[in-house]
This record gives C-alpha cells, sequence and structure tokens, in this order.
C-alpha cells in the first residue's frame, strides 16, 4: 500500500511512529494522535484510492492523509516527518550501499522524525536499559502527573510536562511514575536546562560534534542517548546511535569495513573511546545521511526479530 500526502509526498507515517522513535501516539476510530511537547498532532488516512497511468496501466493502491493538530500548526508534518528533506539526495547516498539499499526498499516510507526537543531528551533519559512497554508507561504517567490536561476532538489528552515542572519535581514523585534510578537524571537535566546550565535552545546550531560535547555534559546522558536526541530533534542527521543491537549487526555485515577491528570491542557496555571509534568510522562511511542509515537499519533488525514496537 503506497501512501502520500496531499501534494504526492510518499511516506509512510505509521512506519515512522511505531519505529521506537517516539511512544506518546494512539489511535483512536480512524485517525493517529500524538503529543509532541504542547501540541497534540493528528493524521488520518483517507480511503483507498487506485493510481492510473501510462506507465502503470493496472493501478496503484494509495491513500491520503489528512493533517490537524491542537493548537492548529499549519504544514506540521512537514517539519514532524522531515518532509522537507532532500529525498532524491537520500535515497541516492543510500543506494551506494548494498545492504542498505535492500533494507531501504523494503521498508521505504519509514522517516526519520523531528520532536520537540525537550520531550526528546527526557524519552531516550528513560529508554535506557529498558523495553519499549516500560518507555511507554514512563513516559505516559510523566505527562499524567505534571503535564497539562486538554481536550481535543472529545477526547482526553495530557501534553508533556514542560521543562519547569519536571524540574520542581521530588525524586520520590518521578520514581513514582515508574522512573526507578532515572529519576535523579530526568530531574537534574530538567534543573540545568532551567537554569540554562546548558544553552539547550542553541544546540541545533552547533555542528555534530559540538552539540555533542554540550549533551555529554549533562547527568545520565550517554554517547548513545546524546545521538539519539541529536538525530531525532536537533537536525544532526549524521548522528548514528548505537546498541548493542547496532553493534551485532555491523560486526555481522561490516567487520570488512572496519579491518576486524570491531572484534576487539566489548559486545557489553562499550567505553567512551570504543563507541567513538565505531561512530567515526561509520559515519565517514554513510555520510551526512547517516542518521537515516541507522533508523533503516534499527527497524530491520527488530522487524526480522520480531520484536514489538
Amino acid at each position: 500500500m503506497q501512501i502520500y500526502t496531499e501534494n504526492n509526498k510518499f511516506f509512510d507515517p505509521l512506519k515512522s511512529i511505531n519505529s521506537g522513535q517516539v511512544f506518546l501516539w494512539q489511535k483512536y476510530n480512524d485517525s493517529w494522535y500524538g503529543i509532541d511537547g504542547q501540541k497534540v498532532l493528528k493524521f488520518t488516512l483517507k480511503k483507498q484510492s487506485l493510481d492510473r497511468n501510462q506507465n502503470n496501466q493496472r493501478g496503484k493502491k494509495w491513500r491520503e492523509i489528512e493533517f490537524q493538530s491542537y493548537p492548529w500548526k499549519e504544514n506540521w508534518e512537514k517539519l514532524f516527518f522531515r518532509l522537507d528533506d532532500d529525498d532524491e539526495s537520500l535515497k541516492n547516498t543510500l543506494s551506494r550501499d548494498k545492504i542498505i539499499n535492500g533494507i531501504y526498499k523494503k521498508y521505504e516510507g519509514l522517516r526519520v522524525l523531528r520532536q520537540n526537543s525537550f520531550q526528546c531528551t527526557i524519552t531516550f533519559l528513560c529508554a535506557s536499559n529498558t523495553n519499549m512497554k516500560r518507555i511507554r508507561k514512563m513516559l505516559n504517567n510523566l505527562s499524567k502527573k505534571f503535564g497539562k490536561k486538554i481536550s481535543y476532538d472529545g477526547i482526553e489528552f495530557d501534553l508533556f510536562p514542560q521543562v519547569r515542572e519536571l524540574s520542581n519535581a521530588s525524586i520520590n514523585e518521578l520514581i513514582s511514575c515508574g522512573l526507578g534510578y532515572r529519576a535523579k537524571f530526568v530531574k537534574s537535566v530538567a534543573k540545568d536546562i532551567e537554569t540554562k546550565t546548558i544553552n539547550f535552545e542553541d544546540i541545533g546550531k552547533k555542528s555534530y560534534e559540538l552539540a555533542k560535547t554540550e549533551l555529554l555534559r549533562l547527568n545520565g546522558i550517554g554517547n548513545k542517548t546524546a545521538d539519539c536526541i541529536l538525530l531525532f530533534s536537533f537536525d544532526k542527521l549524521n548522528a548514528f546511535p548505537i546498541d548493542i543491537w547496532i553493534y551485532r549487526s555491523l560486526l555481522e555485515n561490516y567487520s570488512w569495513y572496519f579491518d576486524g577491528d570491531l572484534n576487539s570491542f566489548s559486545t557489553g557496555k562499550m567505553t567512551k573511546n570504543q563507541y567513538d571509534a565505531i561512530s567515526n568510522r561509520i559515519r565517514n562511511y554513510f555520510g551526512e545521511y547517516s542518521g537515516y542509515a541507522q533508523q533503516y537499519l534499527y527497524y530491520h533488525i527488530r522487524e526480522t526479530a520480531r520484536k514489538a514496537w
């Protein structure tokens, strides 16, 4: 099934929101609703149509998408789903690698998302050493306890907490949301952002290297978490988050590129130097769209292993 926006820009929003990037989306009737900071985003898949043209006499099934939001923000989908990316350049870049090109063709339509930066930061602080179900539960609990409640389309939603709410929260309140040891990190990061110990708003203006150095100053944020935040909210498409699944896939498929060096790294928790060495090499290989290569590889790994989203 091909899925298009109104201007025939092809992408698959369902794959994109169910790919380990976001966790506060839910379906009501024929529509999907997602929390992105202080907004509720909504898309509805319209009825199936048939596209016929000279080169496709039998026709191709496709669906248009209707986008709405509350508060209303025109063209939010272009930002959130990164429909402003140069898809032709992306496709040409990914096609240079046989493995990624095959995965890209299989899951075409999957997008890297551009999320609210504070929500994304807290999301991946909560995502350490746990599973998708628990991440979703932690974020929902935080939203219910500290977020603003609104009604939209006759449905009650809890917006994501703002910086001040989490900065002022007690450790025990955060633990009651199921955060466990992550509670101290969430409070510390929110406090540093609120007091401008870190210039959070300017991170996206920095180079990948400087932006990552800035994020690593925050309590609880390591290499992989920083790369997720940079990729999914700060426009650093050359970021390449590496977890144990990605490491094993690189070991299996790209050992030739690393000249056997991957075998010398632990399959457990990598040191900063080990992570940096792998990251530098693989980002040099995939280039400006390393983040897209990583997301397609990650999606493929979990789909092949039949892991739940």
